[in-house]
C-alpha cells in the first residue's frame, strides 16, 4: 500500500477502527491520547455518584482511569466500532460485572439513553467524525440532567492540518467555533482550557453545563 493510499486508509480507520490494524491502532491511541485523556479527567471534575457517558471510547483508557478515581458510581460507553467493543468488554468485563461499568454500540446522532439520564458526558478526539456536530451536541444536551456537564477534548485546527487530516475528511475547529457550537445548542458557563505544558496548547477540552 502505497503513501498516497495509506493515508485515507489510516484516516477511515481512526474514525472507525477496524480488523487487525484496527485493534493495533486501539491499542496505539490509548498512549497517543493518554495527555488528552488526562486534561479531559481534570475538566470534568468528577464527583462522588456521577452517572458518567463517554461517547466515542475507543481502546477504553479513559473508561479506566474513569473507574480508577473512585467516583463514578457508573461510567456508560458508546461506540460505533465493532472492534473496539469487543475488545472492551473483554477488558472491563469484572466492571461491567458489577454493573461499574456499561457498554454500548450506537451512533452519537442518535444516543440510545432516555432524556436526562447522565450528570457528565465527555468524548475525546471524536468531534472530527461527526457528519452533523449539532445533532450531536444536542443529544448530548438531551441526556443530560439539568446541572450536567459535557466536556469535549479535541486537537487544534492547526495541527490536524499540519498532519494532514483535513485533506482526508477530518472536520477541524477553532476553539471558538466549538463554543460556539456548544452555545447553539442551549450550553452555558462555556470554557476552553489547552494543556498547560504546551505553548502554543496543541490538544483543548471545552465543556459546557445544562442549565439548572
Amino acid at each position: 500500500m502505497g503513501i498516497h493510499s495509506f493515508r485515507p486508509f489510516l484516516a477511515r480507520q481512526l474514525g472507525d477502527p477496524s480488523g487487525w490494524f484496527g485493534r493495533l491502532l486501539l491499542k496505539f491511541l490509548n498512549r497517543r491520547n493518554a495527555t488528552l485523556n488526562d486534561l479531559v479527567l481534570e475538566t470534568l471534575q468528577l464527583q462522588p455518584g456521577d452517572r458518567l457517558l463517554e461517547v466515542g471510547f475507543g481502546g477504553g483508557d479513559l473508561i479506566d482511569k474513569l473507574v480508577a478515581t473512585g467516583k463514578p458510581s457508573q461510567v456508560v460507553g458508546v461506540e460505533r466500532s465493532p472492534d473496539a467493543i469487543e475488545i472492551c468488554k473483554r477488558r472491563f468485563q469484572p466492571l461491567i460485572d458489577q454493573g461499574r461499568v456499561e457498554l454500548h454500540q450506537a451512533s452519537a446522532e442518535a444516543l440510545p439513553f432516555a432524556t436526562q439520564q447522565f450528570s457528565q458526558v465527555c468524548t475525546v478526539n471524536t468531534l472530527y467524525f461527526w457528519a452533523n456536530a449539532p445533532q450531536v451536541l444536542g443529544e448530548c444536551y438531551r441526556v443530560l440532567q439539568p446541572g450536567g456537564r459535557l466536556v469535549i477534548g479535541y486537537a487544534s485546527k492547526a495541527y490536524l492540518e499540519r498532519q494532514g487530516l483535513t485533506q482526508q475528511g477530518f472536520s477541524a475547529y477553532e476553539t471558538s467555533e466549538v463554543e460556539a457550537l456548544l452555545h447553539a445548542a442551549g450550553f452555558t458557563a462555556i470554557s476552553t482550557r489547552g494543556d498547560q505544558r504546551d505553548r502554543p496548547s496543541e490538544i483543548f477540552c471545552t465543556s459546557g453545563a445544562v442549565p439548572s
